[in-house]
């Protein structure tokens, strides 16, 4: 997959991968909770987990209300998580 370049410039890692700080900030928060729902929208609930879990341990978004429900995947993943 080729990198953008916007996001060219920040690709640290060795691997060519972006990390979900750098999206953030060459696209903005916004870009970044509108492809989560799109996402979410086409079925793919694990992906769209697994970003928002990238921004929960970046910092970048706060951890959801106790009382939001979560998604079958999303328990899963949290399961996961947390052994």
């Amino acid at each position: 997959m080729e990198i953008s370049g916007t996001a060219r410039g920040f690709a640290a890692d060795p691997c060519g991968r972006v990390g979900i700080a750098e999206v953030v900030r060459s696209y903005g928060i916004d870009k970044v909770r509108t492809r989560i729902e799109q996402l979410r929208g086409a079925g793919m609930h694990y992906a769209a987990a697994a970003i928002e879990r990238e921004l929960l341990d970046a910092r970048l978004i706060e951890p959801p209300e106790p009382s939001v429900r979560r998604t079958r995947c999303e328990r899963q993943q949290a399961a996961l998580v947390h052994r």
